[in-house]
């Protein structure tokens, strides 16, 4: 506890709840509210590659600095707060995805705590220590709040909601991915005249959260459960009891 806190202290709070989110194509009106974890990386190449974005530096697609900087300004990432004041919300077709809890953060745990030697500042801060068990993973996200986690553990309804109202006009689920991007690219077609094609499988783990969630312990289930309520409620309310 005594060094999570010293950690706070020097590098302040953990990446998270005012981040821009949005990746907007102010040409063609479409935009995007990017959710880790949730096929966000083969969402991002889709859309780099079909509508031609290229960034100045040498940063790749999966890096944020790459839509911070794109060439002729065709793209541009902001916190939500900006893309509503500044009236892009209502110029634009906006959409997301998102995947069942359980299953997004076992995914999450796999890939930054066992996979990766080196953790963020913002897991760090959490008390997270590579290696460490998912049910001590689970509890750690659960005792530390959206304002506090590194963004690849907030809550989906954090990132895609606005002063309570969600910005996106359509959120899909990576469970059914591939009807849901085929609705997603007929209106981005419809809308640009760009055909997206069927989305690619960058980086993308997708397990079925449902049947993975009967497979944990109920009072682990229990605890992410609660952490993601509002994400239940709103994206998955079959199963938020």
């Amino acid at each position: 506890m005594i060094r999570r806190l010293a950690h706070r202290l020097l590098h302040g709070p953990a990446q998270g709840y005012h981040e821009a989110h949005v990746i907007c194509l102010p040409g063609p009106g479409i935009a995007y509210v990017r959710v880790p974890k949730a096929a966000n990386s083969s969402i991002k190449s889709a859309l780099a590659m079909r509508f031609g974005i290229r960034a100045r530096s040498d940063r790749t697609v999966a890096q944020d600095g790459f839509w911070d900087d794109t060439e002729e300004g065709l793209a541009k990432r902001m916190t939500p707060e900006r893309f509503v004041s500044e009236g892009h919300a209502a110029k634009c077709w906006t959409f997301s995805f998102v995947r069942h809890p359980v299953a997004r953060l076992h995914s999450c745990w796999n890939n930054k705590v066992i996979e990766n030697e080196a953790l963020s500042p913002g897991f760090l801060a959490m008390g997270v220590r590579p290696g460490m068990p998912f049910a001590a993973f689970v509890q750690a996200v659960a005792e530390t709040p959206d304002d506090r986690a590194d963004i690849h553990v907030h809550s989906q309804s954090g990132i895609l909601e606005h002063q309570g109202r969600l910005v996106p006009d359509f959120v899909g689920r990576v469970e059914s991915i591939d009807a849901d991007w085929a609705h997603v690219a007929a209106r981005i077609e419809a809308r640009s005249g760009v055909a997206m094609g069927k989305l690619g499988a960058r980086n993308r783990r997708i397990v079925a959260g449902e049947h993975q969630a009967l497979t944990l312990p109920d009072k682990l289930l229990a605890l992410i459960f609660e952490r993601y309520k509002r994400d239940f409620d709103l994206f998955y309310p079959d199963q938020s009891g």
